[in-house]
């Protein structure tokens, strides 16, 4: 075992239960995160990203399930343990960062009680819990941190109530804090400070971060890897330097042409054709072929499998070893 590596997803599948039969969210899926590493989970929206965070939480709502798979974490397989052992996990050892902090902090108490409340899990005396909570807030510039205590999450801007839910998730040290889409819906200016927060905090505190974005910007402003998911598979996986210098899945290629460029000659941004495979009927072979620009007949008969093809970096392309000069 690698003494190094925080969790290990093993073959993880989360299906729904619909009229029509199962659907596949997530289809056999395989990664792990290093101890201090920030891994991103990329791709589109429908691709799968949030539902994998949310299994690995053991967070999956009915009519969903977690079909198969393992989830290697402390020693422990987290899909096996009874429901008081895994609500000891969370949040003391896996903390979650949601989408919209407003629907996670509860409208009717101060945001320093909610995190206190945290706090005091551990054990520790509310008095004790109010003034770390004023160290956290200051820790995660909030100003006027004594004041701000003393709000309402509706008091708050949105850039503020996410500082409240980062404090609260890094309040009890956990090792791995998984965040799902941190940014969305704050201008850029502040999703620039909340992703230095993070990583100041993955610094500070040794802890590791799993961050869902559909956004390759914030991918290359704070990921050490990488993995590119597609119609609830990985089809690309690796470090952020490889991925950004040499892609070699079709859609990973798509996906990064889509980013704005800083210079005016670069023309109109690309878009990527059609929507995602629809789970409920997916193609027979490569997901990606109904809007693949390079799909060759085995592609459409025959899905491919996420292959290492250089040292550390996965790809499941049947094209890929034609590699950057035909794909372009």
């Amino acid at each position: 075992m690698d003494n190094n590596r925080l969790i290990t997803v093993n073959n993880l599948s989360v299906v729904y239960e619909m009229q029509k039969g199962e659907i596949k969210a997530v289809d056999n899926i395989s990664f792990h995160i290093e101890k201090k590493e920030i891994l991103a989970l990329v791709g589109e929206s429908g691709s799968g990203k949030s539902t994998t965070a949310k299994a690995l939480m053991r967070l999956v709502n009915h009519p969903g399930r977690i079909s198969s798979g393992n989830v290697i974490f402390g020693g422990e397989d987290l899909l096996e343990l009874k429901e008081e052992d895994m609500v000891r996990i969370r949040g003391k050892e896996i903390g979650m960062i949601f989408q919209n902090p407003l629907d996670s902090l509860n409208p009717v108490y101060k945001v320093g009680n909610q995190v206190a409340e945290a706090i005091i899990l551990d054990n520790i005396p509310r008095q004790d819990a109010i003034k770390k909570v004023i160290d956290i807030f200051n820790d995660v510039k909030i100003t006027d941190a004594k004041e701000r205590i003393n709000s309402f999450p509706h008091e708050l801007s949105g850039g503020m109530r996410q500082r409240v839910m980062i404090g609260m998730m890094v309040s009890r040290n956990p090792k791995l804090i998984i965040a799902d889409e941190p940014t969305t819906a704050l201008d850029v200016t502040i999703q620039a400070q909340i992703l230095e927060l993070m990583k100041s905090f993955r610094d500070k505190y040794d802890t590791s971060i799993l961050i869902i974005t559909h956004d390759f910007g914030i991918v290359a402003e704070i990921a050490d890897r990488v993995g590119v998911m597609y119609a609830g598979e990985i089809v690309e996986i690796g470090d952020v330097f490889t991925i950004f210098e040499n892609p070699k899945h079709p859609y990973t290629r798509l996906l990064m042409r889509a980013l704005p460029r800083i210079t005016k000659n670069e023309g109109r941004l690309q878009v990527i054709e059609g929507s995602v495979a629809n789970l409920a009927n997916l193609p027979e072979g490569c997901r990606f072929s109904e809007r693949c620009p390079y799909v060759m007949d085995i592609c459409i008969k025959v899905n491919p499998m996420l292959t290492e093809r250089e040292s550390g970096h996965f790809c499941a392309c049947h094209k890929e070893d034609l590699n950057n000069e035909f794909l372009g």
